[in-house]
């Protein structure tokens, strides 16, 4: 029972016990400063109030109490009940804390589950991460086991993104969760207690550190670790279970990007050479109809050619304007022979779109391997180029 002043008029033996172990007077305001006045006032107004407050007094941590106050109008006072909510509080916050946790492993599975490529998988792990646990450092180490490489598709520190190269396979925390293929937590001592294990670590020193390796079929493919350079004992077991399961899930989707990118390269390999045969059967039936075009224009064409150069030799008694027709006869079958000669020995043929909605073969931007042979034409060259 208290005054309206805030005196104790009584006071079970727990009030006591409690006051004394916080090293105070048995009054409400020693022990929970001016909010318990505050709620006394309401109190002796209102006829009842209620609230939970923290000690104020004694050892940390300082328990959490529920107080119900109801007013004794007779008497001037309050009658007071006390009752320690500390585990409720704690267990209540718990379960907050998991079901945001659970709620960030589901947006994280599907992040993950929309994305193929290995850096946007990167972002999305590093963006859902550092929801649910307190870091401005992380990193996602991928290992190419033939090449003896460890890669950082994504490397934060201080919440800055850096651009890591990738480097040979040494004997740094990574490397330790590749070859242990275990957790590591390690939350103060991280120098001595590397050395312990026979490990160097790499690049800026850290005062705490948290890694778990990414397991595909019992065989570490990488490593996800965050670290902080200035706080010790940063992180927790339950920080180190939440990071187990974000890297299965990773290791999951990284499997899966390594198979969607693998077929897609045998998809682009296939098409190339499926496009490969069909530019050889084009060519092949163009080098056919051109062998019996040769066959049968340039025997005629030799001739028109022979005559025209045996009149121009005897061209005593041809005038001028005969003279120029007989030199142009020359001039296009000279071009005729060129372009047949070209066209039998074509290895890239260019087609042109050309009236009535068909296309016909581009001479000029087609390719022979005389051409090749000889340095090219100009218009070969940026047939090449293409």
């Amino acid at each position: 029972m208290v005054s309206a002043a805030g005196d104790t008029l009584v006071a079970n033996r727990a009030l006591e016990r409690l006051a004394e172990k916080c090293g105070v007077a048995p009054r409400l305001v020693e022990l929970f400063g001016e909010p318990a006045i505050e709620l006394l006032g309401r109190a002796l107004r209102e006829g009842e109030a209620r609230a939970s407050l923290l000690l104020v007094a004694g050892p940390e941590p300082r328990p959490r109490f529920r107080l119900l106050l109801a007013a004794a109008p007779a008497q001037n006072a309050a009658a007071v009940l006390m009752a320690d909510v500390t585990s409720q509080v704690s267990l209540r916050r718990q379960l907050l804390v998991r079901d945001r946790t659970l709620t960030v492993l589901k947006k994280i599975g599907v992040a993950l589950s929309e994305t193929i490529e290995i850096e946007g998988l990167a972002e999305r792990i590093y963006e859902q991460t550092i929801r649910i646990i307190d870091t401005r450092n992380f990193y996602l180490a991928l290992y190419d086991r033939q090449a003896q490489e460890v890669s950082f598709p994504r490397y934060v520190e201080d919440g800055r993104w850096q651009r890591m190269t990738s480097r040979p396979f040494q004997n740094g925390l990574t490397e330790y969760l590749l070859r242990t293929r275990k957790p590591l937590l390690i939350n103060h001592n991280v120098s001595e207690q590397c050395e312990a294990l026979g490990i160097a670590p790499q690049g800026r020193p850290s005062t705490a550190w948290m890694g778990v390796p990414l397991l595909v079929n019992d065989e570490a493919i990488g490593v996800i670790a965050i670290q902080d350079f200035e706080r010790t004992h940063c992180y927790g077991p339950h920080d180190l279970e939440v990071l187990n399961i974000i890297a299965a899930q990773t290791a999951a989707s990284i499997k899966s990007a390594r198979l969607v990118a693998s077929a897609r390269r045998a998809y682009d390999e296939l098409s190339a050479t499926q496009a490969r045969l069909l530019e050889a059967e084009r060519l092949r039936g163009v080098t056919e109809a051109v062998g019996a075009m040769n066959h049968e224009v340039n025997n005629p064409l030799a001739a028109i050619a022979g005559n025209a150069q045996l009149l121009l030799r005897n061209s005593d008694g041809l005038s001028a304007d005969v003279r120029v027709k007989i030199e142009a006869i020359l001039e296009a079958a000279g071009r005729i022979q060129r372009v047949t000669s070209k066209m039998a020995t074509l290895i890239q043929a260019t087609s042109v779109p050309y009236p009535g909605e068909t296309t016909i073969l581009d001479v000029k931007r087609s390719v022979s391997s005389a051409e090749l042979g000889g340095g090219g034409t100009s218009s070969g060259s940026e047939a090449r180029a293409r």
